[in-house]
């Protein structure tokens, strides 16, 4: 196409315009899923993939995280948790309605394993000693702390918790079960927390009462125990000889006989009345209290 113009000094303007040529488009670069969004060169460019998710170590395997068992990386992993978290496991082990080890594995820690029985330590030693503190005052005795029974407690504890969690390991590792030697301590470390309230429901001077709190606490611990055990014996197919289980009910069976005698067993008795045979003040020389 062209136009003409004709001006006074006598001139022609010509303007040449090409039909052919492509028309000023625009395009939404939001919706248009042909574009490139201003990437440059993005044909030669790799793709990027998605990094894994996190994966919380096993508890079966020995050397999680590609870390030395004698490097501090190697036990950080089982601290990796919060009071929320061990406190509700401490809850699954006194009332156990959902599986302990489900919730477990999901993040293995030592945590609870460590301080629910070291609580259970020191809470038996306080209230034992608080209640025959009580009852030497009551009979007119001397009171005096013995500290005897903290050493007692930590050794009978701590060497429960050890060997028979060993013994678990071993038996159902040898019949194929592939058990983790940390999930073995951790249900016996956990099992003690019904022994914390227990402990102090058993300062109250009621004998039956604190039989019946003995029993309940052999009862809780003993079926949350077996239902663990039980949980990790299944994954031996059959294999593993039932016999460990009476071996493991008679151990718990017997740490609970020996809580019971050393830590709950105490009798109140009054201050008797004054008798010839006292200290020459009319003071009667007060009775011992069996323990």
């Amino acid at each position: 196409m062209s136009y003409g113009r004709q001006g006074t000094q006598d001139y022609n303007i010509v303007v040449d315009v090409d039909d052919d040529e492509p028309t000023l488009e625009f395009q939404d670069f939001a919706t248009n899923p042909n574009t490139q969004s201003g990437r440059l060169n993005t044909s030669s460019a790799p793709p990027v993939s998605a990094p894994p998710p996190y994966q919380a170590p096993s508890a079966t395997d020995g050397n999680s995280g590609n870390h030395s068992i004698w490097r501090i990386e190697y036990w950080t992993q089982y601290f990796n948790v919060d009071s929320q978290d061990v406190v509700q496991r401490a809850y699954l082990a006194v009332v156990p309605k959902d599986s302990f080890l489900d919730v477990y594995n999901a993040n293995p820690d030592l945590w609870g394993t460590f301080w629910i029985p070291t609580s259970v330590i020191f809470f038996m030693f306080v209230t034992a000693s608080l209640s025959q503190n009580i009852a030497e005052a009551l009979a007119g005795a001397k009171r005096e702390y013995d500290f005897t029974m903290l050493s007692f407690a930590t050794f009978t504890i701590y060497v429960y918790i050890l060997t028979v969690g060993s013994f678990v390991y071993a038996s159902t590792k040898y019949f194929g079960s592939q058990p983790g030697l940390m999930e073995c301590f951790s249900v016996y470390g956990y099992g003690m927390a019904v022994w914390i309230p227990i402990s102090v429901l058993c300062v109250l001077p009621f004998d039956w009462f604190r039989w019946a709190m003995v029993g309940v606490g052999l009862g809780s611990s003993g079926f949350f125990i077996m239902r663990s055990v039980n949980q990790i014996v299944g994954r031996s197919n059959g294999k593993l000889n039932k016999a460990i289980i009476p071996l493991i009910l008679v151990a718990h069976a017997l740490l609970v006989i020996v809580f019971k005698f050393k830590f709950f067993s105490y009798s109140v008795s009054s201050l008797p009345p004054a008798t010839p045979g006292g200290d020459g003040n009319g003071a009667s020389t007060p009775a011992p209290v069996p323990t």
